[in-house]
């Protein structure tokens, strides 16, 4: 859903986008043009406008200026701004699709954890309000960590928003939420600032919430709730019987062997301890995967130690952010604001710094890495093969990235980058992902970012450099193709496309997947593509190599597959199957 509202505010003919509530609360809003009546009242307008109509389903209106449309999901209305109607067949197909994905309550409920995660501090609370029919433990976690960062908070949204996760904590079921709670009110009674008392008595209604309702589920089932309370412990004493040792959990983490002679002796509280200073001691020599995983091992050792838990996250989230390198903060100010925090500092750690020498190469056109390239200082050129010949396109300075196209969706290089001298971050796709995990909408807000810089596809058009060998000529229709080994043999069932251009040297062709990563895997894989030539049963087969898969639905459900052919079609191939074209049209 973040994705999908990301993509359609992008597109040139939408000038508003609003996800609102079905209270009437916005819950995601954004506007090209700011010189417009005040939010508030356009929220209240279109909230009064569904109201009126029976809340429908779906609705379009037309004014003099544009049109709008609107959607009604389980979330909310997506309300769509639209300054022509050419993209309104496009957006209506799409919200037809987010609407069924939407139906699924988990993803409901993931969705909005998402927006939460991105959205301002005006924004929160509303979010905060419609995560109370989904409210469990994942949502706990999520109020607790926000709750944790309250100093971060806008100051004049503050305190209803704390007053409101304090409330919305009391519906989770989560007990380990009493023991935070306890102590935000430790804190809060040591600030004189602190106003009035109604955030005290809603953590005070709270807490009693949650021992009620521990209570009542111990008296409905005594017997499972004991049995859950002794089940690590009997885990622990029977890994010792069989082992004659605590069970093993990392082998290169320092002092892990008197850790784990502290857990055989049931020294629990000191081996924690123990752990938490490692932590700390990792965290200031940035050393920080090794921090990371005593912080996992502290949590598996005891899960309640929430205070130990949530202090050593925010020890080594300091020293990451301690850690970079002034320069690289300068430069990246803008990502800095667009990022919290956590996700800046987390992505900094998880690229690799290169410097590159005037004329080296960094990337060869035709290379399959998927690495987003950070220009920290200096500059690189992009170079392209035209008619035969290398010739420079454009000249990347620092601030700057380059490979979105390539790391965003998958493609070769279509251009060779040269150093100019030049500092690098590289950021490799299965960085990404591992970040993901942690920070869902990193790669959303990494896309919007991004979106600010000119893709290198767009430099080739305005210069009118052509780097392909071959004409490519629009066709239709429907083809087959399977996945092939490294041997050449064929490891997947038959599957259908639609064509979409063709030439001497590759072809275009057009496939749904309902997961994108799914179609993202045929990238750089061999395929065997088969196509009707209209001569008989005779089949045009070709082995080629998938040089690109990109996304051509809004919400992900189309991909184009950019292949290569093994062996060139000729001229009477490639008439075959135009002509083919023209009888069924």
């Amino acid at each position: 859903m973040n994705t999908f509202l990301s993509k359609i505010s992008k597109l040139d003919t939408v000038q508003d986008l609003i996800l609102l509530s079905n209270q009437g609360d916005p819950l995601f809003f954004t506007r090209k043009n700011s010189k417009t009546e005040n939010e508030s009242s356009t929220f209240a307008h279109w909230d009064k406008i569904i109201s009126a109509l029976g809340q429908p389903q779906a609705a379009e209106f037309i004014f003099n200026k544009g049109s709008y449309y609107l959607c009604r999901t389980n979330i909310g209305y997506v309300i769509v701004g639209l300054a022509d109607d050419n993209t309104l067949a496009m957006i209506k197909q799409a919200c037809a699709n987010i609407l069924t994905k939407l139906s699924e309550p988990t993803l409901c409920k993931r969705v909005l954890l998402n927006l939460l995660s991105t959205s301002s501090d005006t924004l929160k609370p509303n979010i905060i309000k419609e995560l109370v029919p989904y409210a469990d433990e994942e949502v706990a976690a999520v109020l607790i960590f926000l709750l944790q960062k309250q100093y971060e908070l806008a100051p004049g949204k503050k305190e209803k928003l704390l007053l409101l996760i304090c409330q919305v904590l009391g519906y989770c079921s989560s007990y380990p939420a009493v023991t935070v709670l306890k102590d935000f009110l430790a804190s809060r009674s040591k600030d004189l600032n602190t106003p009035g008392n109604e955030i005290f008595e809603a953590v005070r209604i709270t807490i009693e919430q949650l021992n009620q309702s521990k209570v009542k589920n111990e008296q409905r089932n005594p017997a499972k709730i004991s049995e859950k309370r002794d089940k690590t412990a009997r885990n622990t004493l029977q890994n010792k019987q069989s082992q004659g040792t605590s069970a093993p959990f990392h082998t290169t983490l320092p002092r892990e062997a008197q850790i784990k002679a502290m857990l055989d002796k049931g020294e629990k509280e000191d081996a924690v301890r123990l752990i938490t200073q490692l932590i700390q001691k990792c965290s200031g020599s940035k050393q920080f995967s090794s921090a990371y995983k005593l912080r996992d091992w502290l949590i598996e050792i005891n899960p309640m130690a929430l205070t130990e838990i949530i202090n050593t996250a925010e020890i080594i989230e300091a020293g990451k952010q301690s850690s970079i390198n002034e320069h690289h903060l300068r430069t990246w100010k803008d990502l800095a604001e667009a990022l919290s925090n956590e996700e800046f500092s987390s992505l900094y750690h998880a690229m690799t710094l290169m410097t590159y020498a005037k004329g080296k190469t960094i990337v060869k056109q035709g290379s399959k890495a998927r690495t987003l390239i950070f220009i920290n200082s200096g500059q690189v050129q992009i170079q392209v093969i035209n008619q035969g010949r290398l010739m420079p396109l454009q000249v990347k300075e620092a601030g700057e990235i380059i490979g979105t196209g390539t790391f965003f969706e998958a493609s070769v290089w279509t251009t060779n980058l040269k150093s100019l001298n030049c500092e690098l971050s590289l950021l490799p796709r299965k960085k990404l992902e591992a970040l993901k995990k942690y920070y869902p909408a990193l790669e959303s807000k990494l896309v919007t970012f991004c979106s600010d810089f000119q893709p290198t596809s767009t430099q080739l058009k305005k210069s009118k450099k052509n780097r392909r060998q071959f004409i490519r000529k629009n066709v239709s229709g429907r083809m087959v193709f399977t996945v092939l080994d490294t041997r050449g043999k064929e490891i997947s069932a038959e599957a259908k496309g639609n064509l979409i251009d063709i030439s001497p040297g590759g072809m275009a062709f057009s496939i749904h997947s309902s997961k994108k990563r799914n179609a993202v895997a045929l990238f750089g894989r061999q395929l065997k593509i088969s196509i009707n030539t209209g001569v008989g049963s005779k089949m045009l087969v070709r082995q080629s190599a998938v040089q690109a898969v990109r996304d051509i639905d809004i919400v992900g459900n189309e991909y184009s597959l950019h292949v290569e052919f093994g062996k060139k079609l000729n001229g009477s191939e490639i008439q075959q199957i135009l002509n083919l074209q023209r009888t069924s049209s």
